[in-house]
């Protein structure tokens, strides 16, 4: 691979909130030089009814219209690029992936930190299944991802990190002063998912006493609603606004998606990242990266998350103990965006 720096061409997500703006901002840091392609931009306003039906049907109908229009966007580009990055890839099928491959003379890379050969999506990511063999080097974030694209006849495949951004997850408190301010709750910043029992969970928390912050979206839905309201703060955050929320409380939640096979999530570093203190699920993996109740607390029940929370709200010097060595071990780990970023490039 040729030295930084390197000119990459980049399909993702644009928006300043989306972890693909943060990866592609993470590696202009390192001295690249990008060209990004937002997908979603080329194919323009969807109604709701045909974003449902595009979701359901793996993007299969999008493929002609999406292929014509990248033409007509990469014919403008004056300089062939040193690497391709597909960051996600669910709108890419087989014939878009396959026309880049027979036009650019470079390694073609997809980055995907979801769960693609999984079944919690449904139908989502056909699309993307179909062109997994055109693609030089796949990175998942989940270890049985990456076997099963190894099946689905990927060339060459690698595990990463799910990660924080540098930049954007910076320590907001660092003396014992200041954090003896943080609001005395315990939060939870995130979505409602179908199917999962976080709200049962933040339900079972309330009702044993303890002080909850609840925001993020869909949670009106919830049959605990009229519970949860009384602690609900508001939609999902975006930006320094989603890095207060994870660190501005004495305690922050981090619930997995077991339908998504998680044994870690990307809020697993971001809290500590920022300045918060991560009360999590036991998992194989959160103790593989965390010591359980020196840089990190983990539970294998409601009734020891309720434990857990009860005995962090009511001693200070042991929140902040664990606060400051979370903060200072996420940093160590090499879970970055600029860190992975890095990791990708060498394994080129």
């Amino acid at each position: 691979m040729k030295a930084l720096p390197l000119t990459i061409l980049y399909f993702g997500s644009n928006s300043p909130a989306s972890t693909s703006r943060h990866r592609a901002d993470a590696l202009r840091r390192l001295g690249c030089v990008l060209t990004v392609v937002d997908p979603h931009e080329l194919i323009g306003p969807r109604s709701r009814w045909l974003t449902y039906l595009d979701y359901h049907t793996g993007y299969q109908f999008l493929q002609r219209m999406l292929l014509r229009e990248l033409k007509a966007k990469i014919c403008s580009l004056t300089k062939s690029p040193d690497l391709i990055w597909v960051n996600g890839g669910e709108l890419f099928g087989s014939s878009i992936v396959h026309w880049l491959r027979l036009s650019f003379h470079c390694k073609i890379i997809l980055y995907q930190n979801d769960d693609p050969t999984g079944f919690r999506d449904g139908s989502r990511f056909l699309s993307l299944r179909t062109a997994l063999p055109f693609y030089d080097l796949c990175f998942f974030v989940r270890t049985e991802t990456a076997l099963e694209a190894l099946a689905m006849g990927v060339r060459r495949v690698f595990r990463i990190l799910t990660s924080y951004d540098e930049e954007l997850h910076e320590i907001r408190v660092l003396t014992s002063e200041p954090y003896k301010q943080l609001i005395p709750v315990v939060s939870f910043t995130g979505t409602l998912i179908p199917g999962e029992p976080r709200d049962q969970i933040l339900a079972s928390l309330i009702q044993a006493g303890l002080p909850l912050r609840l925001i993020g979206n869909s949670w009106q839905r919830s049959s605990f609603w009229p519970l949860l309201q009384t602690t609900f703060e508001g939609p999902n955050q975006t930006g320094i606004a989603y890095t207060i929320a994870l660190s501005d409380s004495a305690v922050s939640l981090g619930f997995l998606s077991h339908q998504n096979r998680d044994l870690i999530t990307r809020r697993s570093f971001e809290i500590t990242a920022c300045g918060g203190l991560l009360c999590a699920e036991r998992t194989s993996e959160h103790q593989l990266f965390y010591e359980d109740g020196w840089e990190a607390v983990f539970w294998d029940s409601v009734e020891e998350c309720i434990l857990q929370c009860s005995k962090l709200l009511a001693d200070f010097e042991l929140r902040h103990k664990i606060f400051m060595n979370g903060a200072q071990h996420v940093r160590e780990i090499g879970a970055g965006n600029e860190d992975i970023c890095r990791q990708i490039l060498a394994s080129l």
